[in-house]
């Protein structure tokens, strides 16, 4: 019998499409599955290899960053957290390819973002134990307005207080050419005495002395014409930056100030009426320069007649006296030059002492501010390889910008670098390269007393700016500053010169207080932010005996008042506040690491990994799918498949 077999045949081709079917299905699961697995692998090998931060970093600074030497270390430690996972006996095979760092994120990358979104991120914790007990985020944008307030303030005072002593050099210069016009009367008083006394050689000598002083005539109005010319342009320029700041400046210091601008330029305008009669001098002594020179002409030949007069008998007599009358006559008719103006500074030494006030910050100012028989650190940080340095941030000077975006993550940032860095006054929190950390990150000079200085310079400068908004606010300090001008001008006719040196004296005595407040703050007391008439300390009085005894005097010690206002510290989280930006950052990246080469030589910043992202090459194997019998004897071999996979890790968000 014949048997046919077409259902087995047909069963059998059923039976195999839907093995392969099964085994297609479950392949495809399976490769799923090995890329979760692949995922899981680098996720997990990419946290161990973060999970070897530093520790001596975190511990100091609270701050995360993974140590490398280079980027090729990195990619040999991932590989070997890989390893495992990789040589597992699973249904997941897979080799590892080429693993290369694609993108390496240092902390000092980024303009120090990466440094500001740590810290940040740390403090949102670590602000727990703040109570923000002088100065209060509510607070924060008030008080930034006030110090862009008292900025403009200072420059502008700054600028006038140079016009008023400019002014006073110009009173001066009227001076020196009155002084000169006086000597040539009393020259021309003296020649008339020789003339009636028939002493023609003493005539001729006074005569002389006279022509050569009104030769100077023409230089000392050309000097002082140099000095009204610079004043006058100087004072439209101050008056366009003003114009430029006045933004900063609320409505009532704005008036206050403009009161005081006008005073200068009613200053100029009435020295131009001045100005004519003082040029018109220089002509004038020209004319009589030339009438001298003809009177001793005459006088030469009366001299010479009578010195070789000779008698035709014994009874002639010569008549002296006829003969120098004429002359006598010519010169009594001399045109006397006099400054018909008003004109200079009367109280010389007062102003002088005022003067002084001002120049005692041009000297050593730790010298004049810290407490007695305290002196400065001389520390000097480790700035080689400075980040600072490396990033093109190095070149020292205040910190500016504002680079955290938010009020509250400038205070978070500025209240971290109290916490972690030291500062004048505080006890040291660590064994470190400088005393005067947080000021170096405001100033970045590379020793502490040159930071402490430029410190101390930055507070003489905020508190003078918020001394002198509380004397344009009150009256009774404008009154007595007045007072004092019209005591130290005297009972000159040109008023606007009471005004300019007025205003000067605003100035300088704002400068006084801010002398007490600065020295109060280093002596740990608290100064208060806006000063009110009983917080004020220094009268005129005193500001005149600070310029007298050149600030030493012990009367004049400081202006703390106790617990009201802010201390150093307070002062320096506002100065922080201020300057947040990738300066700061920096500055705070180079204290770090010089502080931890102490037990690390050799540590770098920029060689702390934030974030990283890898890329692995990896090959896997079919496990449910082969490549067949036929491609196998033809040398096939098995059926792989290559994947390429990133996986990005750090400490940021």
């Amino acid at each position: 019998m014949r048997k046919r077999g077409e259902i087995t045949v047909f069963l059998t081709m059923i039976l195999v499409c839907v093995w392969a079917l099964l085994c297609g299905l479950v392949e495809s699961a399976r490769t799923a599955g090995a890329r979760c697995y692949l995922r899981q692998a680098l996720d997990s090998s990419m946290d161990s290899l973060f999970g070897q931060y530093h520790r001596k970093l975190w511990e100091s600074y609270r701050l995360l960053g993974l140590e490398y030497g280079t980027p090729g270390d990195l990619e040999g430690e991932f590989r070997e957290f890989l390893a495992p996972y990789l040589e597992a006996q699973n249904w997941y095979p897979l080799e590892a390819g080429e693993i290369s760092a694609v993108r390496l994120t240092a902390l000092t990358d980024e303009d120090g973002a990466c440094l500001e979104e740590q810290i940040l991120a740390y403090m949102k914790y670590g602000l727990l134990s703040t109570t923000w007990d002088e100065l209060k985020p509510d607070e924060a944008a008030e008080l930034f307005r006030a110090v862009k307030e008292a900025g403009a303030v200072k420059e502008a005072a700054g600028a006038y207080k140079g016009h008023a002593r400019e002014a006073v050099k110009l009173e001066k210069a009227l001076e020196q050419l009155n002084d000169s016009l006086e000597k040539q009367r009393k020259l021309w008083e003296t020649g008339a005495e020789r003339l009636r006394g028939c002493d023609g050689g003493g005539f001729l000598s006074q005569a002389a002395r006279l022509d050569t002083e009104l030769g100077k005539v023409p230089g000392l109005v050309k000097a002082y014409e140099k000095k009204a010319d610079g004043l006058d342009r100087k004072l439209k320029e101050s008056r366009n930056e003003y114009e430029s700041r006045a933004g900063d400046l609320s409505q009532t210091v704005r008036d206050g100030l403009e009161a005081e601008i006008r005073q200068y330029e009613a200053y100029t305008d009435r020295d131009g009426e001045r100005r004519q009669q003082v040029e018109a001098l220089d002509g004038l002594s020209q004319q009589n320069r030339e009438y001298v020179r003809q009177v001793m002409e005459e006088a030469r030949s009366v001299q010479e007649y009578i010195d070789s007069w000779e008698p035709d008998d014994e009874d002639d007599e010569l008549d002296e006296e006829a003969l120098w009358r004429p002359v006598r006559a010519r010169w009594d008719a001399y045109p006397v030059l006099a400054l018909n103006v008003e004109f200079g500074i009367q109280d010389k030494e007062t102003e002088g002492f005022l003067e002084r006030v001002q120049e005692l910050i041009s000297g050593d100012l730790l010298a004049l501010l810290l407490p007695e028989g305290e002196t400065a650190s001389e520390q000097r940080p480790d700035l080689t390889d400075a980040p600072s340095t490396l990033c093109g941030y190095g070149k020292g000077g205040e910190a500016g910008g504002n680079s955290a975006a938010g009020l509250v993550d400038r205070l978070m940032i500025g209240e971290y670098a109290l916490r972690y860095f030291d500062y004048y006054g505080r006890k040291p929190i660590k064994d470190g390269c400088c005393a005067y950390e947080t000021e170096y990150l405001l100033f970045g000079h590379a020793g502490d007393r040159e930071n402490l200085s430029s410190a101390a310079s930055r507070l003489l400068a905020v508190r003078e700016g918020l001394n002198l908004i509380h004397i344009l606010s009150d009256p009774q300090k404008r009154g007595e500053a007045e007072a004092l001008a019209a005591a130290i001008a005297g009972g000159t006719g040109l008023l606007p010169l009471v005004g300019v040196i007025k205003f000067f004296i605003m100035g300088v005595w704002a400068l006084g207080e801010a002398v007490l407040d600065v020295r109060a703050l280093f002596d740990g007391e608290k100064v208060p932010f806006l000063k009110t008439q009983d917080s004020w300390c220094l009268d005129l009085d005193g500001l005149v005996e600070m310029g007298k005894t050149g600030g030493n005097s012990g009367e004049l010690s400081g202006s703390g008042q106790g617990d009201k206002g802010m201390d150093y510290k307070g002062y320096l989280r506002l100065l922080l506040f201020f300057s947040m930006g990738p300066e700061t950052d920096f500055r705070m990246l180079d204290m770090i690491q010089s502080n931890l080469r102490a037990g690390q030589p050799g540590f770098r910043a920029d060689h702390c990994a934030h974030a990283v992202e890898m890329s692995a090459d990896v090959c896997g194997k079919h496990l449910f799918l082969t490549p067949g019998v036929w491609k196998a004897a033809a040398g096939g071999g098995e059926q792989r498949y290559e994947m390429t996979v990133a996986v990005t890790g750090g400490y940021g968000k």
